[in-house]
């Protein structure tokens, strides 16, 4: 695996595996901006890290064009 393959495995891999989180469910406090439970704020904020992630991974290892060869 080259160096570039695995940088973006470890960075797809390891929000995945901070997805799971396994000490929060039995809280609701603190409460993030008044109505909503931490652990929920986590998972918005990882889900927002893997579309940053995401749209790098697309706009500098995706091919430009792969249909005009």
């Amino acid at each position: 695996m080259t160096g570039k393959a695995m940088f973006w495995f470890i960075m797809m891999f390891l929000p995945f595996v901070l997805y799971v989180d396994f000490w929060q469910w039995d809280t609701v406090n603190p409460i993030v901006f008044g109505w909503m439970p931490w652990h929920v704020f986590y998972q918005v904020l990882l889900n927002i890290l893997m579309v940053v992630i995401f749209a790098g991974f697309c706009k500098y290892h995706w091919p430009k064009n792969p249909f005009n060869d």
